[in-house]
């Protein structure tokens, strides 16, 4: 077929065109970089790969991994690129929502997981399951209490599907077979622990959780609650937004928290409050981090209640979501966050007022020693008048 020389003229047009705005893309790469020997090094890397490796590899392939490699480059534990499954646990813990059974799982720190808690009317409740069951096994595969996100993955999965964990419980071992389902995972649990002292468990900060906080603080008070035991043992932390809402519930105004950007800035997270709040303990433990801490932290600042337990476990960094195409996100840490009166808590912890070593089943009412130990504070003291 013979081209015109219009048709051949537009051709070479655009094929100039493409090739100038390659050459400016390139140049402006270049420019934009420190070291402009290196992003040479890394594109002839790429295209020596591609043009040479004896394996099939794709694009995509290939320019992820040069993404985590800048990440890991940074050599900082909170920033990963995340893509597939990692992609989707973040979206799970962050929105509260995923495909599971409704347990919350835990170690006692040695060689032991647990069920530490089971949700109501979740297939978990149905098949059978108890809080304080010991897992031994999920579908024929040993857990190691040292690797509690592999354990819990092997849990979830998609909504009809079964799985058989192996507990043990009152020294019998038994196998459990339970359905999958669609799970709003519950991020508060309450209950009045004794007379006039109210319970709430926090187990993360998702975006429903400031809701459900008020939903069980409002139940307690109806139910003769004048003092609150708020428990943020084994609190990962979760959203800024979510904890600074939850404090806005149970502390007077001003300050919770504030962080440093890059560029200077300093952003303040302040409250309304309440005019009222009840007399408070908070309990931690070295699993408690990020927005546990900062509510801890507030919370000592304000010299608004007690911190009982142990030095929570230093997270003071603020990270931020930047979404890619699909499954994929890159979540970079951008600031550095300051409890309420400013101190740095990053790699330091929060200190607890009160000091009290775990022993006993974590979250057992009847043998909890740190749960325990702040009853007996509420109760050494008088009650407040009405």
């Amino acid at each position: 077929m013979k081209l015109s020389i219009k048709k051949k003229m537009l051709i070479l047009w655009l094929i100039s065109v493409s090739a100038g705005s390659i050459s400016l893309t390139g140049l402006l790469l270049l420019t934009a970089t420190g070291d402009p020997a290196a992003l040479l090094r890394l594109m002839r890397t790429y295209k020596t790969i591609h043009q040479e490796y004896f394996l099939g590899v794709s694009d995509t392939e290939l320019l992820n991994g040069a993404a985590q490699g800048m990440v890991d480059a940074l050599g900082d534990p909170y920033s990963n690129f995340l893509t597939g499954d990692a992609f989707d646990s973040l979206m799970e813990q962050t929105n509260g929502e995923y495909g599971g059974i409704g347990v919350v799982i835990g170690s006692d720190g040695e060689a032991h997981t647990y069920v530490l808690s089971v949700f109501p009317e979740s297939t978990a409740e149905a098949a059978g399951l108890l809080p304080g069951d010991e897992i031994l096994m999920v579908d024929d595969a040993p857990v190691s209490a040292a690797d509690l996100e592999s354990t819990a993955k092997k849990i979830r999965g998609l909504s009809g599907t079964e799985v058989t964990l192996s507990v043990l419980r009152d020294e019998t071992e038994k196998n459990i077979t339970v359905s999958r389902s669609d799970v709003n995972l519950p991020t508060v649990q309450s209950y009045m622990a004794d007379d006039g002292i109210g319970y709430i468990h926090i187990y993360s900060f998702s975006s429903h959780t400031a809701e459900e906080f008020r939903t069980q603080y409002e139940k307690l008070r109806e139910a003769g609650m004048d003092r609150l035991i708020l428990d943020l043992r084994m609190n990962p932390g979760g959203l800024i937004d979510s904890v600074v809402a939850v404090a806005d519930q149970i502390l007077s105004g001003g300050p919770v928290v504030s962080y440093e950007e890059k560029n200077g800035n300093t952003q303040v997270f302040s409250i309304k409050g309440t005019d009222d709040p009840l007399p408070l303990v908070v309990l931690m433990d070295r699993n408690s981090a990020s927005a546990s801490e900062i509510l801890a932290g507030a919370v000592q600042d304000k010299k608004a209640g007690t911190v009982m337990g142990e030095r929570s476990y230093g997270k003071g960094t603020v990270q931020v979501i930047h979404p890619m195409d699909g499954r994929e996100a890159l979540k970079l840490s951008v600031a550095q966050y300051l409890t309420a009166a400013g101190r740095r808590i990053d790699k330091i912890g929060i200190e607890p007022d009160i000091p009290v070593t775990q022993t006993g089943r974590l979250f057992d009412p009847g043998a909890d020693s740190v749960l325990q130990e702040a009853i007996r504070f509420f109760q050494s003291r008088p009650a407040p008048e009405k």
